[in-house]
């Protein structure tokens, strides 16, 4: 019964309720976002790292836990392009505005009057796809202090947008978000599993087991979760068939989790 209540720690039911662990790094990146947004400094910031990271519990975590935020608009999926990214902002001005009338004088205009400087904030995430007209746009209007645009897109993706030359005068501010180090997910699993009690399951853990849970899940927080969850069903089933091999924590309960994940291929 521990291992099914270990399982249940770690399990996964929807990616965007994903708790992140507070880490010294992560909690360090919250404070940046925080700060961002209470000060107002940056009209254009940019929340890069690889998938499963963090990036979307963070602007949650702003979302629910900033309630002096005037939000403009939240984008969980931007599948749109610049026109259509238009017509939501226009959406939000109301009936009386010109729709015809594509000229950036008037539509920043038009946006201000309803929306005032920088008092907006609008957070898009998964930026990265947005097409570049649409990032051109953002732009623009993050110039003239509009709305405070978050976006938070994959590390690789972002870098490329912010090599572009109309974004090397201007200085967007960057938060990143890296990977757990070997002892930040041991921390992470002992504290978890000590919040229930179940120390005996903590003390399995070894060092060699963390750097082969970090190989398997490629330092990705989502996928450390679903691993463990796996593992530590796997190590149910075993105890009630008397399997000994896969009984415990260890390389070999770690692997055939990385297995029936998908994360390990052994074809």
């Amino acid at each position: 019964m521990e291992y099914l209540k270990a399982r249940e720690l770690f399990t996964v039911t929807n990616i965007n309720e994903v708790k992140h662990f507070n880490s010294i790094t992560f909690s360090y990146s919250k404070k940046e976002l925080v700060d961002s947004l209470t000060k107002k400094e940056n009209p254009m910031v940019f929340i890069l790292g690889d998938p499963g990271s963090g990036k979307s519990y963070l602007l949650n975590y702003a979302k629910e836990n900033l309630k002096e935020l005037k939000i403009a608009k939240y984008f969980t999926y931007p599948f749109f392009d610049e026109k259509e990214f238009l017509e939501i902002l226009f959406s939000l001005v109301g009936p009386n505005i010109k729709r015809d009338e594509f000229n950036i004088d008037y539509i920043t205009t038009e946006l201000k009057k309803e929306f005032g400087e920088l008092e907006y904030v609008i957070f898009i995430d998964e930026a990265q796809h947005l097409d570049e007209r649409t990032v051109e746009l953002i732009r623009i209007l993050s110039d003239q202090n509009i709305f405070q645009f978050i976006l938070a897109m994959h590390k690789k993706e972002g870098e490329y947008v912010l090599n572009k030359p109309q974004f090397h005068t201007r200085n967007p501010k960057k938060i990143i978000l890296n990977e757990l180090n070997n002892d930040e997910v041991l921390r992470y699993i002992q504290e978890t599993l000590l919040s229930q009690n179940l120390s005996n399951i903590t003390s399995e853990f070894k060092k060699s087991h963390i750097k082969l849970i970090r190989k398997y899940t490629r330092k990705n927080f989502r996928a450390l979760k679903k691993l463990l969850s796996t593992m530590f069903e796997i190590i149910n089933l075993s105890q009630e068939k008397n399997l000994k091999k896969y009984s415990s924590v260890n390389n070999h309960t770690i692997t055939m989790a990385a297995i029936d994940t998908g994360m390990l291929n052994v074809k």
